[in-house]
């Protein structure tokens, strides 16, 4: 049995119109051929989509579960960690060394 679609013209979506789809198929609930063909879409371009967007809609989804941006700073280089007797260390020592200082 042959299936007919009906003639798909060639026709440029921009990235948030993409999205926009990609969106309201989940929220539709139907399967992806049937998304498809309601949207006059190709299965194949809409797979394309979902495999290049899918970190965006990720991203998407953990700004709606309350999740914010974290970022990190590094640390300055010279942080002092002790000071015995004038001297400084800006990394860790082990205890012995410091006792050893300081006798």
């Amino acid at each position: 049995m042959e299936r007919k679609h009906p003639a798909r013209s060639r026709q440029f979506r921009s990235k948030a119109v993409i999205l926009d789809l990609l969106k309201a198929h989940q929220q539709s609930g139907l399967s992806i051929q049937a998304f498809c063909v309601e949207q006059n879409i190709a299965t194949g371009n809409f797979h394309r989509w979902k495999k290049q967007h899918s970190t965006e809609a990720i991203i998407d989804q953990a700004a709606v579960a309350g999740f914010s941006n974290l970022q990190i700073e590094q640390a300055p280089t010279e942080r002092l960690f002790a000071e015995v007797k004038g001297i400084r260390f800006y990394q860790p020592v082990t205890a012995a060394y410091l006792k050893e200082l300081v006798s």
